[in-house]
């Protein structure tokens, strides 16, 4: 075995350890979907971050990715203000939690899917694409 194909099979091994945005992207989805499924039509999922001793709340609406390392929330603050939060995967630490909301007579609008806030292709999954171009159609 020449010095080539074992830099190359050590590089190979290294990217398929390597977790991208897009593989946790997946499992947050997992996880807010199945948290979700649990809430009643009257609350929805909410994220509680707690950072440098203060406490913050929002609402998700949206969540994508950056590969490598990014992951984005969209959603809203309590007295309605838009939020983007953009975090490394190695800093994401919260606590899903059941939130009021605001119009519960109106069907849940699953995560991942938010027209108002799609804005260009990049940080959204393949699928997030079909789900929109099926509503503008």
């Amino acid at each position: 075995m020449n010095d080539s194909e074992i830099v190359g099979k050590e590089t190979t091994q290294e990217l398929q350890s390597i977790e991208l945005a897009s593989d946790f992207f997946k499992q947050l989805s997992h996880y807010m979907d199945e948290f979700d499924k649990g809430l009643n039509q009257e609350h929805e999922v909410g994220i509680k971050l707690v950072n440098f001793g203060q406490t913050v709340q929002f609402t998700v609406h949206n969540i994508g990715y950056f590969n490598p390392k990014l992951i984005c929330f969209y959603g809203e603050m309590p007295d309605g203000s838009a939020i983007q939060l953009i975090q490394h995967v190695n800093q994401i630490s919260f606590l899903l939690t059941a939130i009021q909301r605001k119009n519960p007579e109106q069907p849940k609008r699953p995560i991942g899917f938010c027209p108002d806030l799609y804005r260009y292709k990049e940080g959204y999954p393949a699928y997030y694409y079909s789900k929109i171009e099926d509503n503008i159609r």
